[in-house]
């Protein structure tokens, strides 16, 4: 039978699902394997979804987005200013 091992942060999981206060602050180690057949789900893709709004992953893609008040030029310019430094 195939399984994942994969170290995750508790903090990350625990948004996910509920985790032990002693976990929560640590590195924890999960392993996915395929389930029974008839084995009723405890998370569902919508409850997924819904606990994830808000978290990092909706802090990562407004990271991506650029600022709606900037115009293309002066965002061209503010980010010429932030990467093209050389140190």
């Amino acid at each position: 039978m195939e399984a994942i091992h994969q170290i995750i942060d508790g903090k990350i999981l625990n948004q996910v699902i509920s985790l032990p206060e002693p976990m929560q602050n640590i590195f924890v180690e999960i392993i996915i394997k395929p389930a029974d057949k008839q084995a009723n789900p405890a998370l569902t893709r919508s409850d997924l979804q819904k606990r994830l709004l808000g978290s990092h992953t909706e802090s990562l893609s407004s990271a991506l987005q650029p600022n709606a008040n900037l115009s293309l030029k002066k965002l061209r310019a503010e980010r010429r200013q932030k990467y093209e430094r050389v140190d």
